[in-house]
């Protein structure tokens, strides 16, 4: 019996040092083992006494915001039913009731850049420039841009 406990012992540590072995051969260091995708831009639009601009308004109802990408030379209406943001943007108040406009930009690349229009109706239109980082399976967005003026840290408050 007491042959055969310590085999059992001996078999198991044999195991648990080979588990530990493995998991240590298993991993991989390589910096393309995963795809990091880091892009929304947020922004914060009021109006000229600082409440809220989105759903203000029947004009700034969020039910008219639309997302365009550049491709090539044309804008394309961006809806994708198989994503939980479908029309490329989300709407949130953070811990101070402000209303942010979160707008996941263009992934048709001019190089590293990409041009994305927001539509908050038909007659407010704002261009998001987006500059990219592009290399080893990682996809974030550097620096950005709204109607020519650099926004810091991916977020902006726009004032209508």
């Amino acid at each position: 019996m007491i042959n055969f406990t310590k085999r059992i012992n001996k078999t198991l540590n044999l195991l648990v040092i080979g588990l530990f072995v493995l998991s240590f051969i298993s991993c991989d260091n390589n910096e393309n083992c995963c795809t990091i995708v880091d892009v929304d831009v947020s922004l914060h639009y009021r109006d000229k006494m600082g409440n809220n601009l989105i759903n203000s308004t029947p004009d700034f109802d969020a039910s008219k915001i639309k997302i365009y990408y550049k491709n090539k030379d044309k804008f394309e209406y961006i809806n994708r039913s198989n994503l939980d943001n479908s029309k490329m943007y989300s709407l949130h108040e953070d811990e101070t009731k402000n209303l942010i406009l979160t707008v996941f930009p263009s992934d048709y690349y001019e190089g590293n850049q990409s041009t994305t229009l927001i539509e908050l109706n038909p007659n407010v239109v704002d261009t998001l420039l987006c500059e990219f980082d592009l290399e080893s399976n990682r996809t974030v967005c550097k620096r950005a841009w709204l109607n020519g003026l650099e926004i810091q840290n991916r977020y902006i408050e726009v004032e209508k």
